[in-house]
């Protein structure tokens, strides 16, 4: 089986219409891929969980997806774990669904409807949802409606199979509250909905070796982190594995460019300088002694003076990528427009640097790209974040737009892409700092890595989202600092 790079976004139409054509009736082939997909969701719901489940209750259709529902719940298995059943149509008789019915069977209960109040009382590790799938069409049925209604009352982490129970082409809702939801095959596109999110719950998708054409719209897998994984050239050199300049900080806000640093250093760029205020020169050397830090003089306000800007300009020749704009004050506007004004590589702007007033002075950049999260987007484009308005505004600029969110999505104005990784643990301070850098080292080193600047930067918000997914299964969300990402970079790459 080949894993991609990336899955499509595609209607739940269009993706029955693909998954038939590759099908052709081989009841084989279908029978693989449903094998497939029962330990991908299984292994996402493990993730999230983080322990091993004692009890799990599956809400079972009449269709392919119960029958996901039920081998997944199978493969979370172990001795001591129990399965109970609810059936929206009675036990299958035939197809695929009575396999996977078979195959469970010894290890499940099944729960007669008149006795569906008594499973109240009852904590559940995992709630899994296989009611409706891809071929659901609004509205729910009275009996699946009661049923959907009825699994509200029910405590436990409660995973929807492709898409909650409810949502489809042509419905966002009522439907299955979801706590995940996992996508098959593809990122189903009412998933995306505003509509649907209350339902949705976090979005994980999972490959399950299906082809698919060429799509301007896509989300990436981890197989993408694979590109990391190659072995550098044997007599490579330190000047041609990345050339980094970083311009950032200010005397009150002297973490941010550290950590812009130290992500660019462990994301793998041979060579990264770093400009920031005289004043905390000091203790950043003794932080990362990797790095090239120059100190400058500041104005009144603690931000690097305009006066340093002779000195700033004959680094940047010297310079693929600038990263600008990390714990820079406001105040710093007219500094940075003079500096990027001057630049002629890939330009990175984030934080500070987000300002119309910078952009409209961008003139010599090989490539722009752009960090901002929903307010620094509304600052620059006076418009409130959306796909739409992203792709607008990537496209007016020429410019590389990641549209930081709970749902992270990259776009040049035509290409849109996904990151279904990361999710809240990263709602916290400094994560943007930690990508800046991260995207900063993969544009300086992407010549080496055979990448366009569109392809690394995916490559780096992937690695940021993944490595924050298995921080959250090591430690949990709440007790984690941010910069512990940085410890599982390598380690993520090994899981590719």
């Amino acid at each position: 089986m080949e894993y991609s790079m990336h899955l499509p976004v595609l209607t739940c139409a269009e993706a029955a219409a693909e998954e038939t054509r590759f099908i052709q009736g081989r009841t084989n082939v279908s029978w693989q891929l449903m094998q497939r997909a029962a330990q991908g969701i299984a292994q996402e719901a493990l993730t999230f969980l983080n322990r091993r489940p004692q009890k799990i209750l599956v809400l079972a259709g009449k269709g392919k997806n119960g029958a996901d529902a039920l081998l997944a719940a199978k493969n979370c298995c172990h001795n001591s774990t129990s399965i109970e059943v609810i059936f929206s149509d009675g036990i299958p008789r035939n197809g695929l669904p009575y396999k996977a019915w078979k195959l469970c069977q010894k290890k499940t209960t099944v729960v007669p409807q008149n006795r569906l109040t008594s499973l109240k009382k009852e904590k559940f590790c995992l709630i899994f949802d296989g009611l409706l799938g891809q071929g659901f069409q609004a509205p729910l049925s009275d009996k699946i409606a009661r049923l959907v209604e009825f699994s509200h009352s029910l405590k436990g982490l409660r995973i929807a199979v492709d898409l909650p129970s409810g949502i489809g082409d042509d419905s966002t809702g009522p439907a299955f509250r979801a706590d995940l939801t996992i996508s098959i095959g593809c990122l189903k596109r009412p998933l995306l909905s505003p509509l649907a999110q209350r339902f949705v719950g976090r979005l994980r998708v999972i490959d399950i070796g299906l082809p698919f054409p060429e799509s301007n719209e896509s989300c990436t897998t981890t197989t993408l982190l694979s590109v990391l994984n190659q072995p550098r050239p044997a007599r490579t050199d330190k000047r041609l594995q990345g050339k980094l300049l970083i311009i950032g900080g200010s005397e009150n806000l002297s973490g941010a460019v550290m950590m812009n640093t130290a992500a660019a250093l462990q994301s793998g760029t041979a060579l990264v300088t770093t400009c920031l205020p005289q004043s905390i020169k000091a203790k950043a050397v003794v932080a990362y002694p990797e790095a090239m830090w120059r100190g400058f003089a500041t104005s009144k306000d603690g931000s690097i003076a305009v006066k340093n800007l002779p000195l700033i300009k004959k680094l940047l020749p010297q310079n693929e990528v600038l990263l600008i704009g990390s714990g820079m004050s406001k105040s710093a506007g007219p500094f940075i427009q003079k500096v990027v004004k001057s630049f002629c590589g890939d330009l990175v702007l984030d934080a500070d640097a987000l300002r119309p007033e910078v952009i409209r002075k961008v003139s010599h950049a090989k490539n722009l790209v752009l960090l901002p999260h929903a307010g620094e987007f509304k600052r620059l484009s006076r418009q409130s974040l959306s796909i739409a308005s992203g792709k607008k505004y990537a496209k007016k600029w020429n410019a590389i737009v990641v549209l930081k969110g709970p749902l992270t999505a990259i776009t040049d104005g035509t290409r849109v892409v996904y990151i279904p990784w990361g999710g809240p643990i990263l709602a916290r301070g400094g994560s943007g700092d930690i990508l800046a850098g991260m995207v900063g080292s993969l544009l300086a080193r992407r010549k080496s890595l055979g990448l366009l600047a569109f392809n690394a930067v995916e490559l780096a918000v992937t690695w940021h989202a993944f490595a924050a997914d298995d921080l959250r299964k090591k430690w949990g969300e709440e007790a984690v600092r941010t910069t512990q990402l940085l410890s599982g970079l390598p380690s993520v790459l090994k899981k590719v």
